[in-house]
């Protein structure tokens, strides 16, 4: 029996969105996917080879891929708030229609909002990533695109019904957790950074470095607390991440590693760190990957005392959430996290296998194929 085809349309370089590869991962085993997503060369190469004995194919390469002028740039985000095709939409768009497919699924709410206008009659499916509350002119052109989908998923259950609400939905969206189907479990995986992380009790801050996040107050504290170092993993502000390696020398900062390579990295952290600020919804109830990562390795998480954090990690002993901002709070949370490590490292691995996406995917999936 031939497989079903799905095909996926993202707007983006697949690298960048962790929770798609799992996606991908997971669905890769029983049905046909490809992909039109926006990949440089070296990204091309490296997903083909991730996926080599998968049956997953990037169509990238039949797209235009024009030089990019000032100008040309210019044109194309005018296009894009006019909600007008360019070039490269209108080429996505001759594949969408000349690629045999069972299923569109569009991954990304900037997929969705670039493509509002020319997904009008055909059937599709949805995945959104952020809440966008701070956007509200924004959801208000993609509430079309998600009234006519067939399904829509988000990460985070309070995002669902919240959408629900804003968008006059019929139903709420679906729950699909930003969790890694491939994930090592291993600790102390050999790495290129290994001789710098050896011996070392790491206090990890992966993702984006910005002075916003105020990583000051946690470099601040392990500053006193002579067994541990913090490394920052991830690109960011040049000039804060500067700021910050000569305020606190126990700093190791290591660049973007793209997915799922970055895991090496992760493995050898002794306690990991996950900060979001009151400032949006979307912050407070927060879908990391993150979280995922960290616990598959059985690393508790020392988190900021915002809702998406305390019904996840907290509610699980999974780590422990506070205050972040406040340099007492950080110190006496890390030093009850490391008296009491190995329950708070089993509730981790509680916490990671507590859900399965895998199955969650293919349901999704098989009830989007069968839907006549």
């Amino acid at each position: 029996m031939d497989k079903k085809t799905i095909l996926f349309l993202l707007n983006k370089e697949t690298a960048y969105l962790p929770p798609f590869l799992s996606m991908l991962d997971g669905l890769s085993a029983d049905y046909s996917l490809k992909i039109i997503s926006r990949e440089s060369e070296s990204d091309m190469a490296r997903l083909s080879d991730l996926y080599s004995d998968k049956d997953v194919s990037f169509l990238t390469h039949a797209l235009s891929n024009n030089k990019r002028t000032t100008l040309s740039r210019i044109r194309n985000a005018a296009k894009r708030i006019l909600g007008l095709p360019t070039k490269w939409h209108l080429d996505a768009l001759q594949l969408i229609e000349t690629t045999p497919h069972d299923l569109l699924w569009i991954i990304h709410e900037e997929t969705a909002f670039e493509f509002r206008k020319i997904l009008a009659g055909k059937k599709y499916i949805v995945s959104l990533y952020e809440l966008n509350d701070h956007r509200r002119d924004f959801l208000d052109q993609l509430r079309p695109v998600l009234a006519n989908a067939k399904e829509v998923l988000v990460p985070e259950y309070n995002r669902a019904c919240i959408l629900r609400v804003w968008l006059g939905l019929d139903k709420t969206p679906t729950v699909i957790p930003n969790k890694p189907l491939a994930h090592p479990r291993n600790k102390n995986i050999p790495n290129a950074f290994q001789e710098q992380l050896k011996g070392k009790k790491i206090i990890l801050y992966q993702g984006y470095i910005q002075r916003t996040r105020n990583i000051n107050t946690i470099c601040e504290a392990v500053k006193e607390m002579p067994d541990y170092c913090v490394v920052l993993m991830g690109k960011g502000d040049n000039a804060y991440i500067s700021e910050l390696k000569e305020n606190y020398p126990q700093i190791i900062h290591i660049e973007f590693i793209a997915p799922p390579e970055h895991l090496y990295v992760t493995s050898w952290a002794h306690i990991a760190i996950v900060k979001y600020d009151f400032v949006y919804l979307n912050a407070i109830y927060c879908a990391p990957n993150k979280t995922w990562e960290y616990t598959g390795f059985g690393i508790p998480v020392l988190c900021h005392n915002i809702p998406g954090l305390e019904y996840t990690i907290g509610a699980y002993n999974a780590g422990v959430c506070t205050d972040l901002d406040n340099m007492q709070s950080v110190k006496e949370a890390i030093e009850k996290i490391d008296s009491n490590y190995a329950y708070y490292s089993r509730n981790a691995l509680t916490f990671f296998d507590s859900c399965n996406i895998d199955s969650e995917l293919h349901t999704v999936a098989q009830r989007n194929l069968n839907e006549r």
